[in-house]
């Protein structure tokens, strides 16, 4: 009997893209009385739930759409999904995102044989960007292939490219472990959610596979990119990693931190220090707190001009004056973006 999977799709606004993200879905090679689709809809305002009912109609796979009438988020409505679903593992499928059609199949084969504390299943994943000349996606810079199954915690806060759960599959009974997703607003539900998983013991196992296993697909207008704009969402974000580092100190007896574990946490802090000084000068006065308690001199991903221009002012002003110089550049081309990665 093949490993039964729920694939579990929050859907608002997804007419333009849901199609193609089920048709996804249909296509895998996962035996198709171990699949099932169970779509929640969050008080869509046009067609979605329409355009999703005639899909599913249309093919033979066990499903189900769950409307709900007030809208509460993507989080609340994935919980609401895998708290329904009967699957034993749980594919998380963004309304926007696709699986290859090996994805599961290769997944499941792993999850079979898995022992019970094996929390999640992962393989690689690549972006993909729709072109403006022909309108088609396409595949966009490298495939990611994260590894982190020999220290499942320290393995996500030092990998950046670990931590969303579209190439995963993901234990029903460790989700009810840990509660599933947090539900306030939070730039980083996703790495939140693979953090406490690996915190409550959960252990992660990859499932390799040659060609990418999954298809992030970067549209207009997305959650993720006005979250990176939500001064509140962004706090949530570094309190995510302030919880593990408080989690890995109460475990040790001096309450203190290995050196590679520091580094992590400090490179994770710092990411987006640009946007807290900028925006939440509370937030970023708090973390170079933290940073300093790390006994960090400087996160590892910061460029080389940044290193360089910490080791002599010091980490807090080589920000301020990297903001400073950063505030000048957009009052003088202010069509370019914001803020870039660190």
């Amino acid at each position: 009997m093949p490993v039964p999977v729920s694939v579990v799709i929050p859907t608002y606004k997804a007419s333009a893209w849901i199609e193609e993200t089920l048709e996804s879905v249909v296509r895998q090679t996962h035996p198709a009385d171990g699949l099932a689709i169970l779509v929640v809809d969050d008080a869509s305002p046009d067609d979605t739930v329409s355009v999703v009912h005639k899909f599913l109609a249309r093919c033979s796979l066990k499903s189900r759409v769950v409307v709900r009438e007030v809208n509460a988020g993507p989080a609340a409505a994935r919980n609401a999904g895998w708290q329904m679903a009967d699957g034993a593992w749980i594919q998380f499928l963004d309304q926007d995102d696709q699986i290859a059609p090996h994805k599961i199949e290769l997944q499941a084969q792993v999850a079979a044989r898995a022992a019970d504390d094996v929390a999640v299943i992962y393989s690689n994943w690549i972006w993909k960007k729709l072109s403006q000349d022909s309108g088609d996606w396409r595949p966009s810079g490298p495939v990611r292939a994260p590894f982190v199954d020999d220290d499942p915690l320290l393995g996500i806060l030092q990998e950046p490219d670990f931590g969303h759960v579209g190439p995963t599959l993901i234990r029903k009974s460790f989700l009810t472990r840990v509660g599933g997703f947090d539900e306030k607003p939070n730039l980083g539900e996703d790495i939140d959610l693979m953090l406490r998983l690996a915190m409550a013991g959960g252990q992660f196992r990859e499932a390799r596979s040659e060609e990418a296993a999954f298809f992030y697909r970067q549209t207009p207008g997305s959650l993720g990119q006005a979250l990176l704009r939500n001064a509140h969402a962004m706090r949530s974000l570094l309190h995510t990693f302030r919880s593990v580092e408080e989690f890995l100190r109460a475990r040790s007896p001096d309450r203190g931190l290995p050196e590679d574990l520091g580094r992590a946490l400090a490179m994770r802090y710092s990411r987006f220090a640009g946007f807290y000084y900028d925006n939440d000068p509370e937030s970023f006065c708090m973390l170079m707190g933290w940073i300093e308690g790390l006994g960090v001199a400087w996160p590892i991903n910061l460029s080389r001009p940044m290193r360089v221009l910490s080791s002599v002012t010091g980490l807090e002003n080589a920000v301020r004056l990297r903001a400073a110089i950063r505030q000048q550049s957009r009052r003088l081309r202010p069509n370019r973006s914001t803020y870039s990665r660190q």
